[in-house]
């Protein structure tokens, strides 16, 4: 009895085993899911009454056609199938009934011709393929006896559809929503680093040498593309899924998240483009003091954090957002110069106030003047310390209330960042394309000059 009792425990362990890896390796399911159904349809066929017995070997066609990832394009496939067989078959008992004897080259010209017409009505969808393959196997090996032929393929063609999408529906019906979450967070990890990359552009010597980091920015948008395929795909197969009952949740939060790093991407590739026209010292429209260097750095490391931590821990935002002002300060103390000289920190810190703002849409973390005086002066130390050489940290530990002020006026600034792609590259414009110089002559100018942020 104990023996027994082992041997049927190991056989459960074994086939757990074999089960956790099928599910591991969807390809390998989908083998093994579409064999079976080949298998199972190619038995059935000599069953099915009628002429259709004389053709079984349509039946496990039928089968492979049906058997895709999900049920929804299992189902949507086999019935586009069908009917795209259905209009050949029609089409070549047509051109067969106009001719006498054999079909020649006339007839197979003529189905070809009218089939590659029929082939383009799009709602016949992957059974657009099928109509010309049906009609010239109808017209060409059905002999004098197409409509028999014709009949016999259809039907063992749908034994085989129908055994394919119960297969697929009965055994471990691929639900892929783990696999669309594990891709986002790993496009989230890779956009962090990218900001990272970016910010070691200057941090080193110029000019630059090398462009790998501008070849790993710029595989962003392909990257981004195949996760929203991913994310696209996971949606589909919890379409008429029974495993999805187990786990009701839609993927509006994933669709968000793929929208704000897409968002984030397009203006991490506009970061980049700037600081390699800058650390390559090409070019005389763009350009930055070298001061404003290790403030830049130092806000791009900000905002990589804000990246990889932006839905666990609000207190990024707060920080970011206050490297985003303190740039804007150590900018605005270059405003005696020409606007060239200092349109590249401008634009960087237009894109990084609008990487912030599409990550937090809802400014829900934004630092207020009520949370912030308190630990003003101690954070406006700590910001000039983690800059040094910068113009902007003269380490003056008097600006505490400018800087509490700076950091409000960028908070509230965040929801029209995104009204436009492009600042000013003279710093005189927000990103909304609302002037940062105040209407009122008697207004100072640097309390307007954050609003990009």
């Amino acid at each position: 009895m104990t023996d027994r009792r082992s041997t049927l425990d190991r056989d459960a362990r074994a086939v757990g085993h074999w089960t956790r890896v099928l599910l591991a390796q969807p390809r390998l399911l989908l083998a093994v899911k579409t064999a079976f159904a080949a298998g199972l349809a190619y038995w059935i066929a000599p069953q099915i009454p009628g002429t259709a017995a004389d053709y079984p070997y349509y039946a496990p066609l039928g089968a492979v056609i049906a058997m895709y990832p999900t049920l929804r394009a299992s189902l949507r496939q086999g019935i586009q199938v069908l009917l795209g067989v259905v209009v050949g078959i029609a089409l070549a008992t047509a051109v067969f009934a106009l001719q006498d004897g054999p079909p020649g080259v006339l007839a197979v010209g003529v189905l070809v011709g009218i089939g590659v017409v029929l082939a383009g009505i799009r709602w016949l969808g992957a059974g657009r393929d099928w109509v010309l393959t049906a009609g010239l196997f109808v017209l060409l090996l059905g002999g004098s006896d197409t409509e028999s032929y014709g009949i016999g393929y259809i039907v063992q063609l749908g034994v085989g559809v129908v055994v394919g999408v119960v297969v697929n529906f009965v055994i471990v019906p691929p639900l892929n929503t783990s696999r669309a979450e594990t891709r986002l967070r790993r496009v989230r990890q890779a956009l962090a680093d990218r900001a990272d990359e970016i910010a070691g552009v200057f941090e080193t010597p110029w000019p630059l040498e090398d462009d790998d980091w501008e070849e790993r920015v710029g595989e962003l948008p392909a990257t981004l593309h195949s996760v929203r395929s991913s994310v696209q795909y996971a949606d589909e197969s919890r379409r008429m899924n029974p495993r999805w009952l187990l786990r009701r949740r839609d993927l509006g939060h994933e669709y968000a998240e793929l929208a704000a790093f897409e968002r984030v991407s397009f203006h991490l590739q506009d970061i980049a483009e700037v600081s390699g026209v800058l650390g390559r010292r090409i070019g005389r429209q763009i350009g930055m003091p070298d001061s404003l260097a290790p403030a830049v750095a130092h806000t791009l490391h900000g905002v990589a954090e804000v990246i990889r931590r932006h839905d666990s821990d609000a207190d990024v935002f707060v920080e970011a957002r206050r490297r985003i002002a303190d740039l804007w300060e150590a900018i605005d103390a270059h405003r005696d110069r020409p606007t060239t000289d200092t349109s590249g920190g401008v634009s960087i810190a237009v894109s990084l106030g609008r990487i912030v703002a599409a990550l937090d849409p809802d400014d829900g973390t934004a630092p207020r003047p009520s949370e912030t005086d308190a630990g003003t002066a101690e954070a406006g130390t700590d910001t000039q310390e983690a800059r040094p050489g910068s113009d902007g940290a003269d380490g003056d530990e008097t600006t505490g209330a400018d800087d509490t002020a700076t950091a409000d006026d960028s908070a509230d600034a965040d929801d029209s960042a995104d009204a436009d792609d492009s600042a000013d590259a003279d710093g005189t414009t927000g990103d909304d394309g609302t002037a940062r110089a105040t209407e009122d002559d008697e207004a100072p100018r640097d309390t307007v000059r954050r609003d990009a942020d």
